[in-house]
């Protein structure tokens, strides 16, 4: 049986005592810079389930080899929580 992220992390939140908790999917990519260096990210993609409505996903973005990593900003879509760390990226 395929159980779905809301009711997984209701699962996780009512036998552990979590609270905040978010499925994290990771995607790894390399992105090319204004100055036309490459350089490789991690964008994590967290979901906190239906329950979380207007806070649902968040996006991070981690920079290999330095950089400031973005943390976004809740939103209710994945849409808007990519707008967000797309703004911080220039």
């Amino acid at each position: 049986q395929d159980v779905g992220t809301t009711e997984t992390i209701g699962h996780i939140e009512r036998e552990l005592g979590m609270t905040e908790t978010s499925r994290v999917t990771t995607f790894e990519g390399i992105r090319e810079s204004a100055d036309g260096s490459l350089q490789e990210i991690t964008v994590e993609v967290l979901d906190a389930g239906k329950r979380a409505k207007d806070r649902r996903y968040a996006v991070n973005v981690r920079f290999e080899g330095g950089g400031d990593d973005i943390i976004g900003a809740p939103a209710e879509t994945l849409d808007e929580a990519l707008s967000d760390v797309g703004a911080h990226l220039g």
